[in-house]
């Protein structure tokens, strides 16, 4: 503990004496841990575990799922295989993972950055993404036929004529980007389903995919700076920006200047006179230590974090907090 318990008692004893409520208890803040990149990683990977659902089923029979949020999957009997292509027969277990909002896309580091025609990432807006696992014992199997995926748009609104179909790629540093499934028509592997309300899916291929759209907002854009207190970097923290008015859109910014402690991105992608909250991230003794930033976007913007801004909470109330943001 940072602060003796001396010291505690006189604070309290002068915040008594003045009759006033600016004395800030930073009990929490004398109680943060220092940063841990594998405890970092490991927080995103319990959130991933704890957003998965499960289901066994014989390959034989095939699977049709419905996931909690109403995302529907149906895969034909007899349909998997093996990693060397031959046919899997017997039991297996699927796991599904579905993601709406921007909570959980911070706690699990499922941005929605999509590759732009020139190579760059650029925001989009979701209509929602999700993950596709079979394992038959130790054995991940893989499709060998068109299987079927249906997302409600009510998850995320209304539904959006302009979605598209993506894939998602993950970085060595564990970071999540999504390439647009180019082709019209059966190639598109996606068509909006104005009868059900929702994303009609096809594809051949299991893991990370998502319904979206990029994001269009005017000229001028700038890149901007978040500066984040000494010991933090990109291996124990992260930077998220929630756009106002955009709860289908979580922007990260995915690069870190290790001489002078900031976090940005490659080519400036952020509007000018844009209010966002900016999101800082990280992990203290299993709770989550963050802090939030409501910011005007100007011209090459630098925002700093520092110690005494940072608190500490449950996975719960930091999601909570962040679905809550307008």
């Amino acid at each position: 503990m940072k602060t003796t318990t001396t010291f505690k008692l006189s604070a309290l004893l002068l915040c008594a004496t003045l009759f006033t409520t600016s004395c800030k208890d930073n009990s929490a803040y004398d109680e943060m841990a220092g940063p841990s990149a594998a405890s970092f990683k490991d927080m995103r990977a319990k959130t991933l575990t704890d957003l998965t659902q499960k289901k066994d089923f014989k390959i034989e029979d095939g699977i049709t799922f419905t996931s909690s949020k109403g995302a529907k999957l149906q895969i034909q009997p007899n349909c998997l295989r093996l990693q060397n292509g031959s046919p899997a027969t017997g039991n297996a277990t699927l796991s599904f993972i579905e993601i709406y909002d921007r909570g959980n896309m911070v706690m699990a580091n499922k941005p929605v950055m999509g590759i732009n025609g020139i190579g760059k990432k650029e925001p989009l807006i979701t209509g929602g993404q999700y993950n596709i696992k079979i394992m038959q014992g130790d054995q991940e199997l893989k499709s060998g036929c068109m299987f079927n995926v249906s997302i409600p748009a009510s998850n995320t609104g209304t539904l959006d004529a302009a979605m598209k179909l993506w894939n998602g790629n993950i970085d060595q540093d564990g970071n999540l980007a999504w390439e647009e499934v180019k082709g019209q028509g059966k190639e598109a592997g996606m068509n909006i389903n104005t009868d059900m309300a929702s994303y009609s899916i096809w594809g051949t291929e299991f893991g990370w995919t998502n319904v979206d759209r990029f994001a269009s907002f005017p000229d001028p854009k700038t890149q901007i700076k978040v500066k984040v207190p000494a010991g933090y970097n990109k291996d124990n923290a992260a930077i998220y920006l929630a756009y106002q008015d955009q709860p289908n859109l979580l922007a990260q910014l995915d690069t870190y200047d290790k001489v002078d402690h900031f976090f940005s991105e490659h080519y400036g992608f952020v509007p000018v006179g844009m209010t966002m909250h900016v999101i800082f991230v990280s992990e203290s003794n299993g709770a989550v230590a963050h802090s939030i930033k409501q910011v005007t976007v100007a011209a090459n913007s630098v925002i700093t974090f520092t110690e005494q801004e940072l608190s500490v909470g449950s996975k719960a109330q930091v999601q909570d907090k962040i679905n809550k943001l307008k």
